[in-house]
Parts: C-alpha cells; sequence; structure tokens
C-alpha cells in the first residue's frame, strides 16, 4: 500500500501503471492511495496534537478537565501501513 501511495503521489506515477507493475486492478490502487492518505493526515494530526501536548494541559487544567493520556490512544504499528 505505502509503495503504491508512494509512487503515485512521491513519483507522479499513473495509477494504472502501478496496477500494472503490482498486479492488480487500478480501483485497488485508488483504494490503497486513499487509504494512505488518511492514515498520514492521522499521524500528521497526533503529532501537532502531541506538539501542542503542553498548551493542551495548560488549558485543561484551566478548564479542571480530566487530563488526557496518550496511552489510552496507542499509535497504529507498522502493519497496519501494509
Amino acid at each position: 500500500m505505502i509503495a503504491a501511495y508512494a509512487l503515485v503521489k512521491n513519483y507522479g506515477a499513473k495509477q494504472a501503471d502501478v496496477a500494472k507493475v503490482m498486479g492488480c486492478s487500478q480501483s485497488t490502487i485508488a483504494n490503497w492511495v486513499k487509504e494512505a492518505g488518511y492514515k498520514a493526515e492521522i499521524q500528521s494530526l497526533r503529532n501537532d496534537i502531541n506538539a501542542a501536548s503542553d498548551y493542551i494541559a495548560e488549558l485543561s487544567n484551566e478548564l479542571r478537565l480530566i487530563e488526557y493520556n496518550p496511552e489510552d490512544y496507542p499509535e497504529p504499528n507498522e502493519d497496519d501501513w501494509e
């Protein structure tokens, strides 16, 4: 899945060409590219939240909210990217 995403997004390959060399349909490649894009966006949002964690904790304290625990939201493992 990541290889297809990289070939299409980073190298400008056409989905149909990637499908031929990977031995699957163009629609499969389209789905993989879309899914990998979603996963990349989710990871980016997690990184943004982690970068702002001190500020978020400060605001949470001001609002007297329950503390966020990142362990409640585990990072996806690399197997999720295949």
